[in-house]
């Protein structure tokens, strides 16, 4: 646990540093002058207590404690949406970088806080957890670093490569005779609106794949794959029935929840599109879970980054077609 401390404390710290330098960068090319630096700074500052929290959970999921680290996920949330429903009620704010400061320093705070308890937890478990210690020569540092890496390099590749997804739809948008303002508010729609829908019941079907992790390591050790091959063919049954319900939900119910949440009508289209995707996402946390517990980290990250490649590429190659599909339409009309 000290190896995988200073670990992501190491990498968070980078993190941070790098965030803190390509800061000018991401305001003045990447958010169009929209904001200032400040935000981002403040949202640096969370990167290595958010780096460090990752490892803590991943002691309690080990051990099987998760409720603990569900009890500091709660408790982090719950005073997110204080701070945030206080700063931006309570507090003046005159433009949206003030907005987006108040955002990022409700969302860092949470974070510290989080690492406070989650640390506290953490020290009055290992108390009862180690008492009979005992001398291992074994290099943990090194079946760590065959872990993390692979993963690291999953998540930096995927960040790089989401961050270019996330950037291309509002400048294809633009390229193609949209406005810079309009088209950040079309994406606006589709990734802070309506893919917010759909993923919120995914919480419980990515407490389940957490929890995963550490059942197939220990069955894979064991070699005990009759009990894998139950519990895959369980939770491949439980998360179909789960998404065919909220596939069935939301294609029912669409103007009532996008009215019930936003007050707004204009995301029902882009959710009743979505929605039948529903179970290949929920299905895709349950698969990726399982690989990582047997040991295939290295194939998922092949997997993960071949599918932003794609997106990407799509992105680029569709964007363009569907604004001359939407001329076509109108000309006809």
């Amino acid at each position: 646990m000290k190896k995988c401390i200073i670990y992501s404390l190491c990498f968070g710290l980078i993190a941070c540093i790098c965030l803190i330098i390509f800061a000018p960068y991401c305001s003045n090319i990447l958010l169009h002058n929209k904001v200032t630096n400040i935000p981002i700074y403040v949202m640096a500052i969370s990167l290595p207590f958010n780096s460090l929290v990752t490892s803590l959970d991943g002691y309690f999921t080990g051990v099987r404690r998760a409720h603990k680290t569900s009890l500091s996920r709660i408790s982090s949330a719950s005073l997110q949406i204080i701070l945030t429903l206080y700063f931006l009620y309570v507090l003046p704010y005159s433009d949206l970088n003030i907005v987006c400061t108040y955002l990022m320093l409700s969302s860092t705070i949470a974070t510290i806080f989080q690492f406070i308890l989650t640390y506290i937890l953490y020290v009055l478990d290992k108390k009862k957890m180690f008492r009979n210690l005992y001398n291992a020569n074994e290099n943990y540092l090194k079946k760590i670093t065959r872990i993390a890496f692979p993963v690291a390099i999953t998540s930096y590749i995927r960040s790089g490569l989401n961050t270019v997804k996330q950037m291309l739809i509002p400048f294809s948008l633009e390229k193609n005779n949209v406005n810079c303002d309009k088209a950040l508010s079309q994406y606006g729609l589709i990734n802070g609106m309506t893919m917010q829908v759909i993923m919120f019941p995914c919480i419980i079907i990515t407490s389940c794949a957490s929890l995963l992790i550490p059942e197939f390591s220990r069955y894979n050790i064991k070699r005990d794959f009759s009990k894998m091959n139950k519990i895959i063919d369980f939770m491949f049954k439980l998360t179909s029935f789960f998404s065919i319900c909220m596939i069935g939900i939301f294609l029912t119910f669409t103007e009532e929840i996008c009215y019930l949440l936003y007050h707004n009508l204009e995301i029902s289209e882009f959710l009743l599109l979505l929605s039948p995707l529903i179970i290949f996402i929920y299905l895709d946390k349950i698969i990726d879970a399982m690989l990582r517990g047997l040991d295939k980290q290295v194939g998922v990250m092949f997997c993960n980054i071949f599918d932003l490649f794609s997106t990407i590429i799509l992105i680029y190659l569709l964007v363009p077609v569907y604004r001359y599909i939407r001329l076509y339409c109108n000309y006809c009309n």
